[in-house]
């Protein structure tokens, strides 16, 4: 199974471009020239500060899995689920119930 961001939104977190509300569209307040360095692995280890900023948001929320996150629970309750790729870090998949051994962040 693979996701991506939108599996989120409906648990209330932003997606990544829409005008407004976007972490892209947002990004001004990590002091970022390019949204991408939020999410760049070499740039996180030169300045982390941006990325464990948002993290913190959102472990400061208090977000509930949408339904869609917990489809890959069924799914590996039913015997059908070999591994779980997401792009997500907000452990939506974890609270709804999804061990470790199949999620692949």
């Amino acid at each position: 199974m693979l996701t991506g961001a939108g599996i989120s939104v409906k648990s209330g977190i932003p997606d990544f471009r829409s005008p407004g509300t976007g972490l892209y569209y947002n990004i001004k307040k990590y002091n970022l020239t390019d949204p991408d360095l939020l999410f760049n692995r070499n740039y996180i280890k030169k300045n982390p500060k941006p990325f464990f900023s948002l993290v913190k948001e959102f472990i400061s929320k208090n977000y509930s899995p949408s339904i869609s996150h917990y489809l890959s629970v069924l799914f590996n309750q039913k015997g059908l689920l070999m591994r779980y790729y997401t792009q997500n870090i907000d452990s939506l998949d974890l609270k709804a119930g999804l061990t470790t051994a199949y999620l692949i962040e």
